[in-house]
């Protein structure tokens, strides 16, 4: 009688190791792994976006040039700092220099998103699949204030760029850094920074 129910304890046992291998494969990535695609904002995704935190400083990229060469800012300085809010459908970010100069900008939540997951092929599998590159984008005409009145025309477009890398379910975690690119007829420049735990 012990021995059918041993048998049937072990093979339920063995069931839920392999039902949790599978599950927990799910997630796993393989060796040149892509994913490019244009997709609904969801609300998970949304929500995923909306529970990100900026860290407190902004950096105006300016390449090889200066600060005073960049258009559609009035007076750019090179670092700002930086507090971020959702506000009903949009995110409104709001940046301060060391002159005291404010500004906002502000990013209608899309109906889409572009979603960019790769393998680099840089980075040791670990045992369950290399570790992806990541990018979220939203794209929204451009709204703003303050400095960045200058910039902004009918024609301008604003991206907000999640940038991080983790296995194949993304999730807040995964994003480490964000760019923000401005563009159009008025004003062409980009703003970065981290994103914190």
């Amino acid at each position: 009688m012990l021995a059918p129910i041993r048998l049937g304890l072990a093979l339920a046992i063995y069931l839920v190791g392999q039902t949790s291998s599978a599950l927990a494969c799910a997630c796993c990535t393989n060796e040149g792994q892509r994913n490019v695609a244009t997709v609904a904002l969801d609300s998970s995704k949304q929500q995923e976006i909306e529970s990100l935190r900026f860290g407190g400083k902004a950096t105006l990229f300016t390449g090889e040039g200066d600060v005073e060469g960049i258009q559609g800012i009035a007076s750019p300085a090179g670092t700002y700092t930086l507090s971020a809010q959702w506000r009903e459908d949009r995110l409104v970010l709001s940046f301060r220099d060391a002159a005291g100069h404010t500004g906002t900008l502000a990013l209608t939540r899309p109906p889409t998103i572009s979603v960019f997951e790769v393998d680099p092929r840089d980075r040791p599998d670990r045992g369950r699949g290399p570790t992806l590159y990541k990018e979220w984008k939203l794209s929204a005409p451009a709204s703003g204030s303050g400095v960045f009145q200058p910039g902004i025309a009918t024609q301008q477009i604003l991206t907000l760029i999640l940038q991080g890398g983790g296995n194949s379910c993304t999730s807040s975690i995964d994003f480490t850094h964000w760019t923000l690119v401005m563009q159009g007829p008025k004003a062409n420049y980009t703003l970065y920074g981290n994103l914190v735990r």
